[in-house]
């Protein structure tokens, strides 16, 4: 990681005093997805041996990336989460097939089981107890899956009538949540820890809604679609959905990751095009731009992917006149940077 660049470091001081944040600019081909409470981050690098993708995982203490590995047969593979004990869920390829799998620090990596008949697969989420959510693909379509290692994979029921689910979430009291299909369109939900499935709804004149995450609490964030675009939502089990807003001059917004403390991050389109955000109760939706500058390096950041405990950050961005899709993807072809934004009063 380029924790600092000669000619740049008396500007980011700066901004730690001003603003609150450290930025660290990652170096090319290195695209994190998730962090944990240590501050270790996963995701992928395009740059390893051979030019192959690999999951990656980088430490807090030195940064220094470590390749996961490959499953037998593969030659790809990705990293979606970590949890505070080093465990990680992604997925690898095995030569006909991309499946989902556990890495520990002790044991390597592991295919994870999936759904009976399935031959496709992704984990996309884990918890302290190594229990994985994703989902699991074949000719019954696209199922949510949960898989504890002491009992195996489970089916998360979709909503009735739906053509199919997703996990993208989980909770350390194994409350999971991500989409499900209706009749009328896609719907976030909520698997509560007895399996139980929860329509979230949408936004007030919404057909459709996608859950990203969701925190100890169970408060689930996403992004609700309707006539007006997409929405960035919070849905709390004591007062339902509501919406996070948009930045000014923007046209749409979608919430993509939220910790303990409720703080969400995200991306808003605006008048000058994506721009990254944090949302807190207090203060409402900034521009992480306004909040946390990347000018000084030379960018915009224009998508915030995750945040930890801690209020570290994950975030994508350009150069100052790149472009980059505002189409959602799980750790969609990397923009020309990444970068960590960590609180100037963390220890």
């Amino acid at each position: 990681m380029l924790l600092a660049i000669a000619g740049l470091v008396a500007a980011r001081q700066t901004f730690a005093q001003t603003t609150g944040y450290i930025i660290s600019q990652l170096n090319a081909g290195e695209i994190p997805c998730r962090l944990n409470d240590l501050g270790d981050f996963v995701g992928r690098t395009g740059n390893s041996v051979g030019g192959e993708t690999r999951a990656t995982a980088w430490s807090h203490g030195t940064f220094k990336p470590k390749h996961l590995g490959i499953l037998p047969g593969g030659e790809y593979s990705i990293a979606f989460a970590i949890n505070d004990t080093g465990g990680v869920t992604g997925a690898s390829n095995t030569g006909d097939s991309i499946v989902p799998f556990i890495w520990r620090p002790a044991g390597g990596l592991q295919r994870i089981p999936l759904l009976p008949g399935d031959s496709c697969g992704q984990g996309l989420a884990i918890n302290k107890h190594e229990h994985v959510a994703g989902y699991s693909s074949g000719p019954n379509g696209v199922r949510a899956f949960l898989w504890i290692p002491k009992t195996g994979v489970r089916h998360l029921e979709s909503l009735p009538g739906a053509g199919y689910s997703r996990a993208r979430a989980v909770n350390d009291s194994d409350e999971v949540a991500g989409t499900s299909a209706r009749p009328t369109g896609d719907r976030a939900v909520l698997w509560t820890s007895a399996g139980r499935v929860l329509d979230l709804g949408t936004l007030p004149g919404d057909s459709l809604s996608e859950a990203m995450a969701i925190n100890a609490a169970g408060d689930v964030v996403g992004y609700s679609k309707g006539p007006r675009g997409l929405r960035a939502f919070l849905w709390t089990k004591g007062g339902g959905m509501e919406e996070l807003g948009i930045l000014p001059g923007g046209s749409s917004s979608r919430a993509l990751d939220i910790n303990n403390s409720g703080v969400v991050v995200g991306s808003s389109a605006t008048s000058s095009g994506d721009r990254a955000f944090v949302w807190r109760k207090q203060t409402g939706m900034v521009d992480l731009n306004d909040a946390g500058s990347a000018a000084g390096l030379g960018a915009v950041l224009v998508e915030a992917d995750a945040i930890n405990n801690k209020g570290e950050i994950l975030a994508m961005g350009n150069m100052v006149h790149g472009t980059m899709s505002s189409q959602n993807k799980i750790c969609a072809p990397a923009p020309p940077l990444s970068f960590l934004l960590t609180p100037s009063d963390s220890p």
